[in-house]
């Protein structure tokens, strides 16, 4: 198996190819969140949310897109006159999938019932009553789930970086900072929205 086509697929397939797989991504990962309540409320979260309509989903997940395409597109320019919009947004909407893959797992049977549990003792957490192997799954999802959020943070990193040709520290730094403000400026904007 070739490693580079999971860490960094930029530099294995075409721009057209990646563009159509991640937008096919896009849209069946806006049916998963509707279908099992699950809302994109962030760039970088994933929460249960049981009202949520296939064009909801679809809206959120575009905003972030567009959000963090055009932020990053800017940047890229910056740092090399020839970036290419295609590149960055196709970093973008790559980096979405490890969260399709994060609504799923939050469907998972012992995450809803520990949520349950939880939200039914919010006041009263001593009362909360979970087993030892709801605990153990919630670690192991916990772990799972944060793996999957690098995992979506290196694509997106490695996208751009291919796309920029960036190779300073001070661009690492930027990018950085760029995740934080998108991840806020989202927020707000789906809030307002």
């Amino acid at each position: 198996m070739n490693w580079q086509m999971i860490l960094n697929p930029f530099t294995i397939f075409s721009e057209k190819h990646l563009l159509i797989f991640g937008v096919i991504c896009a849209i069946a990962g806006s049916l998963l969140a509707s279908l099992i309540g699950v809302s994109y409320d962030g760039l970088l979260d994933v929460h249960l949310r049981s009202e949520m309509t296939f064009q909801d989903s679809l809206k959120e997940n575009s905003i972030i897109i567009i959000l963090i395409t055009l932020i990053l597109f800017v940047f890229g320019k910056m740092i090399n006159a020839k970036t290419r919009f295609i590149d960055i947004l196709n970093s973008a909407v790559i980096f979405r999938i490890p969260f399709y893959l994060s609504a799923l797992l939050t469907s998972i049977p012992i995450v809803k019932n520990v949520t349950e549990e939880v939200m039914k003792n919010i006041n009263s957490l001593d009362k909360i009553d979970l087993q030892p192997s709801d605990l153990i799954g919630i670690v192991l999802m916990s772990i799972l789930l944060l793996a999957l959020l690098i995992y979506a943070i290196a694509l997106l990193f490695q996208g751009f970086k291919t796309a920029t040709n960036a190779k300073k520290t001070i661009h690492y730094v930027i990018f950085g900072i760029i995740i934080l403000i998108v991840e806020i400026t989202s927020k707000l904007v789906l809030s307002i929205i």
